[in-house]
């Protein structure tokens, strides 16, 4: 799918709002947003105008609206120097918004307007991107049964957008919904990120044309691809999921990644394929235990990695090395009285159906302690039973969280190798 774009180049000045508004509009309309998403995404970049207009008036700001597969991705690209985005945090605004809050009323808008928001600083720039998702029709809710296994057993890319919406209509019938990706409950979402290569998936069918399992699969960085699987739709199965676990090796060992990663693996996951990286320890919708395992499967020789940690993580970093038998440079970092911004930010995707909650840090602050602490307590507040926080040990500033982390709560429960630049911890909130 051809990635259209429109991109503007402009002062942060309140008097060019409606160019703005009407770019946004425009084009939103164009690159297939409804008329409710449109109007969403209008009013976030008018917030977001005024709100920089306010915070750092007449500097020159860059806004970029990109076409996605299933997505509209609007960029803003601003000076780094008065950049105060505090007012994206889910606890910018509470029960009872303080004045400071009100005052950052557009900020604190157009982050909820928006289905997923993300901000990346470098050097003396910061890029703030909005996503909105275009709109698509769930499934219809019916019930589903076990298809009848007849004949020989063939796996290939996924290329039919029916096989692919059967295949997520099955997936979503016979698997509980903490084991599903939240996408496949709009199958046209899947079926359009496939076809532009955002999403990678292999079909297993028999001889009578029946769709007999499912796995998809993606780039989680430049190192490494996480995969959702496999998903067995006739009856104990065992030799459809091993061939769907073959099929997805074979196809990342052609690319440059370093490693697979499970993010939602099934019960059907061949034994002795994958190394055990270890278990999420999540409650179920019962309050019983319902421990979600992780997998790892190296492809390439490892050559080392350097990583940064501060010193309370090493010896869990050490032994997590040691038994996965990777190479890593630990090099110790604290803070040492370098200045930092007064405000941090976080990002917060949400999984409703599992109960899960993942924190990410986006921006760092002198307050990211009493930060990460407002949001554990938010999202505890809100019934989330699963409340993860991905630590990026490639970044000085958030390998020098561990000791905040302990304070509010969360301990390290996992390594994912090569998640990001290097390797992200995996920490839990065990402790209100």
């Amino acid at each position: 799918m051809h990635h259209d774009s429109i991109h503007l180049r402009l002062y942060a000045d309140m008097a060019w709002l409606p160019l703005a508004q009407g770019v946004a509009e425009q084009g939103a309309a164009v690159f297939g947003l409804d008329h409710g998403k449109t109007l969403r995404l209008t009013m976030a970049v008018e917030e977001l105008l005024a709100y920089l207009a306010g915070q750092s008036a007449g500097d020159m700001l860059e806004i970029t609206i990109t076409r996605r597969a299933c997505h509209i991705l609007t960029e803003f690209a601003f000076a780094a120097r008065d950049a105060d985005l505090w007012a994206m945090n889910i606890t910018a605004c509470g029960v009872s918004c303080s004045e400071e809050s009100m005052q950052a009323m557009g900020l604190l808008l157009a982050a909820r307007m928006c289905d997923g928001f993300e901000v990346r600083r470098h050097g003396g720039q910061v890029v703030l991107s909005l996503r909105m998702n275009r709109s698509y029709p769930g499934l219809d809710g019916g019930a589903v049964e076990h298809v009848a296994a007849r004949g020989a057993l063939q796996v290939r890319a996924a290329d039919d957008p029916a096989r692919i919406k059967e295949a997520c209509r099955l997936a979503c019938g016979l698997y509980p919904p903490a084991l599903v990706p939240p996408s496949f409950a709009t199958p046209g979402m899947v079926v359009d990120q496939v076809r532009a290569g955002d999403l990678h998936a292999a079909l297993a069918e028999d001889a009578g044309g029946a769709v007999r399992g499912f796995i998809v699969w993606m780039q989680r960085s430049e190192a490494s691809v996480s995969f959702c699987g496999p998903y067995v739709f006739a009856r104990d199965d065992a030799q459809t999921a091993r061939a769907l676990t073959d099929h997805l090796v074979a196809q990342v060992a052609r690319t440059t990644a370093n490693g697979i990663i499970s993010d939602l693996a099934t019960a059907d996951l061949p034994p002795g394929e994958f190394e055990a990286l270890g278990e999420l320890p999540f409650t179920g919708d019962d309050d019983m235990p319902a421990p979600l395992p992780v997998w790892y499967r190296g492809l390439r020789e490892d050559n080392g990695v350097t990583v940064w940690a501060h010193a309370g993580l090493k010896l869990f970093l050490e032994q997590a090395y040691e038994r996965l038998f990777l190479m890593r440079d630990i090099r110790p970092t604290q803070p040492v009285g370098e200045h930092r911004d007064a405000r941090s930010v976080f990002a917060t995707s949400l999984r409703p159906q599992a109960s899960v909650a993942l924190i990410t840090p986006m921006l760092d602050g002198a307050d990211a302690g009493e930060n990460i602490r407002l949001h554990a307590g938010m999202l505890r507040a809100e019934g989330y039973r699963n409340i993860l926080l991905h630590l990026d040990l490639s970044a000085g500033w958030q390998a020098d969280l561990p000791p905040l982390l302990e304070e509010t709560g969360f301990a390290p429960v996992m390594v994912l190798p090569f998640a990001s630049r290097a390797d992200v911890v995996v920490y839990q909130h065990v402790r209100v």
